[in-house]
C-alpha cells in the first residue's frame, strides 16, 4: 500500500471515528435537554439548573439552555442575578421569550424604561407566546410602579434581622392583637426531619418569638403537635391568640388542608382539620379569623370563582353549623391570584395581597372596607403604596389592634435571603372607625351567648348584627364617629335591653369604647356597665 493510499485511509477513519463521536455527542445532548425540560416542567429548579449547567459548558451559545437555566436560577434564591445574566444571553441570540423574561426582571430591578421598550419589541413580534392582554398587564404593572414609586407613603419599614429571619424563606406572620406574640412560617435549617422538597427547600415549619421591653426575643421552632414531617405553615391566628388556622400538606406534600387549632392550658392541642366547606379537592391556602370567631375568610382557587385564587366568606350559623362558603365577589376578586386575607379586629377592615388589581408587580397588598355585611358590599380595594408595596411579591399583611403597626413578607435588597418578615409603622392609624368592645355576662359573671343588633338613632336603618363569642361572652362593634346610634341586646331566658350608643365628639383610628353588658334573668332589667 503506498503512503498515500495509507494516509487516505487513515484521514477516512478519524473523520467516521469524528461523525460517530458527534453523533453520540449531539445524542447524548438531546437527551440531556429532554431531561433539563421535564425537570423544569416538574418545577424542580435545582435539579433542572444542574442540568443546564453541563449543557451550557457543553454549548454556551445554545439560547434555549441560556433561556431554560435563567427560568431555574429565577426561581432559586439569591440567584436572580444569574438569571438576568442568562436571558440577556439568551436575548442577544434572538431567543423571543427570553426577551419578555428580560423585561419582567428589568421591571423588578426598577429599569422601567427599558422593561417597557423590550415589551413593546415582543408584542410587535410574530409568533410570541404570552397573549397581548398579559402583556397589555405587565405594561401597566410598570406604569403603576412608577406612578407609586414617585409618591410614596410615609411610613417606617424595618427588617426584624436575624432573630427572626433565616438565609432561608421566613414569611406568613401572624401576631396576637396585643401585638405581644408572633407566629411565622419558615423554610430555615433545623425544620422537623430536616426534609427538602423537591425544589431543594426544607419543608415549611411553625415558629414564635415573644416580644419583651419592646424587643422580639430569638424565634423558637414550636415543635410538635403544630409541626410534623410534612409541610405546616401559619394562616390565621384569634386576636386573642387563643386559636389558629394552620395548613398543613398530605404525605405527597402536595395537597393539603386547613386545620384549627386550639390552646387549652397554655399548650396546643393537636390540631384538626376544619369543615368541609372550606377544605375541598381545591387549594385553600390562606385564611384569617373574624375577632368573635363567628366567620372565616378563606382563599381557594375551587371552579366557580371569578379565576385564580379568589376570597370566601364563611358563617357560622345559630345551630353551630357552617354557612356555605359566599365569594367576596368581584370587588375583591379578579381573574387572577387573590391571596392571604388578613380580617383586622375591627371585624371590617379586609387586608389581601393581589396581583390582579394595579400592582407594582407581583402581589401588592391592599385594603377593604365592609360597608354592607349582609349584602357583601365592599369599598374599592386601595393600593397600601410605596414602599410596603415593591416591584416584587409583598404579602401576608397584619395589623396591630391601634393600626399602626404592622407586619409582613417580602424580598428586598437589605434581607437576609429569600423572603423575610417585616415590620412597618405608620405615623397613624390605618382604621377609620371606633371600636366597641366588652364582654356579656350574666349577674353572676357567666359569659352570656348574645346577639347585639345596631340601628342609627334617627333613621332606624340596621347597621350591624353582632354575636358574642359562646365560650367567652366577648363581642366587638366597628361604628363611625360623630353618630347617635340604638343598641339591643338579646340573649335566650334574658330580658332584651336596648341603649342608647353615641360616638359624637369622638374621632376615629385609635379610639375604643370599652362597653360592659350584663342580662339579668328572671325579667329584670339588664343594665350597663360605664
Amino acid at each position: 500500500m503506498t503512503r498515500q493510499r495509507s494516509s487516505i485511509l487513515i484521514c477516512t477513519l478519524v473523520a467516521t471515528i469524528s461523525v460517530r463521536a458527534q453523533t453520540v455527542r449531539s445524542n447524548a445532548y438531546a437527551r440531556m435537554l429532554d431531561d433539563a425540560g421535564g425537570l423544569l416542567t416538574a418545577e424542580r429548579w435545582e435539579d433542572a439548573a444542574k442540568v443546564y449547567r453541563r449543557l451550557e459548558i457543553m454549548d454556551s451559545t445554545s439560547a434555549e439552555v441560556a433561556y431554560g437555566l435563567g427560568v431555574c436560577l429565577g426561581h432559586i434564591p439569591g440567584q436572580r442575578t444569574a438569571a438576568t445574566e442568562r436571558f440577556a444571553r439568551a436575548s442577544r441570540y434572538g431567543h423571543l421569550e427570553a426577551k419578555y423574561q428580560l423585561a419582567l426582571v428589568l421591571h423588578r430591578q426598577q429599569r422601567f424604561d427599558e422593561a417597557l421598550a423590550l415589551l413593546a419589541y415582543y408584542k410587535s413580534a410574530a409568533e410570541h407566546e404570552v397573549p397581548d392582554a398579559e402583556v397589555d398587564r405587565q405594561v401597566r404593572m410598570v406604569a403603576t410602579a412608577r406612578e407609586l414609586q414617585a409618591d410614596p407613603v410615609q411610613v417606617n419599614i424595618a427588617n426584624m434581622g436575624p432573630r427572626i429571619n433565616s438565609k432561608d424563606n421566613d414569611y406568613s406572620p401572624v401576631t396576637t392583637a396585643d401585638g405581644a406574640t408572633l407566629y411565622f412560617t419558615s423554610r430555615r435549617k433545623g425544620s422537623t426531619g430536616e426534609a427538602r422538597d423537591p425544589s431543594g427547600q426544607y419543608l415549611e415549619d411553625i415558629y414564635m418569638a415573644r416580644k419583651e421591653g419592646g424587643e422580639w426575643g430569638s424565634a423558637m421552632n414550636v415543635g410538635v403537635p403544630l409541626n410534623t414531617f410534612v409541610h405546616d405553615a401559619t394562616v390565621g391566628l384569634s386576636p386573642d391568640g387563643g386559636s389558629m388556622i394552620i395548613y398543613r400538606t398530605a404525605q405527597n406534600l402536595v395537597s393539603g388542608d386547613l386545620y384549627e387549632c386550639v390552646k387549652h392550658l397554655g399548650a396546643w392541642e393537636p390540631p384538626t382539620k376544619m369543615t368541609e366547606r372550606i377544605n375541598s379537592s381545591s387549594h385553600e391556602p390562606s385564611a384569617t379569623i373574624a375577632p368573635d370567631g363567628s366567620e372565616i375568610y378563606f382563599t381557594s382557587d375551587r371552579p366557580g370563582g371569578m379565576g385564580g385564587r379568589d376570597i370566601y366568606r364563611i358563617r357560622k350559623l345559630p345551630g353551630g353549623e357552617w354557612s356555605l362558603p359566599l365569594n367576596l365577589g368581584p370587588v375583591i376578586n379578579t381573574p387572577f391570584d387573590e391571596d392571604a386575607p388578613f380580617m383586622h379586629s375591627d371585624g371590617k377592615t379586609l387586608f389581601f395581597s393581589s396581583n390582579g388589581h394595579a400592582t407594582m408587580g407581583g402581589y401588592d397588598i391592599f385594603k377593604s372596607t365592609l360597608t354592607d355585611p349582609d349584602m357583601n358590599g365592599w369599598t374599592a380595594p386601595e393600593n397600601m403604596g410605596h414602599p410596603l408595596n415593591t416591584v416584587n411579591d409583598d404579602i401576608f399583611f397584619c395589623l396591630s389592634e391601634d393600626g399602626r403597626t404592622g407586619y409582613f413578607s417580602s424580598e428586598r435588597a437589605d434581607g437576609l435571603g429569600g423572603q423575610d418578615i417585616y415590620s412597618i409603622v405608620f405615623p397613624e392609624s390605618q382604621l377609620e372607625e371606633i371600636v366597641v368592645r366588652g364582654v356579656v355576662t350574666d349577674g353572676m359573671e357567666e359569659p352570656v351567648q348574645a346577639r347585639i343588633v345596631l340601628t342609627g338613632e334617627a333613621d332606624g336603618e340596621m347597621v350591624g348584627v353582632y354575636n358574642t363569642n359562646a365560650r367567652t361572652g366577648r363581642y366587638l362593634m366597628v361604628v363611625k364617629p360623630g353618630e347617635r346610634y340604638n343598641m339591643t341586646v338579646e340573649a335566650p331566658g334574658f330580658v332584651p335591653r336596648s341603649d342608647a350608643l353615641s360616638t359624637v365628639g369622638k374621632s376615629g383610628g385609635l379610639t375604643e369604647i370599652p362597653l360592659d353588658i350584663i342580662l339579668v334573668r328572671d325579667e329584670k332589667t339588664a343594665r350597663v356597665k360605664p
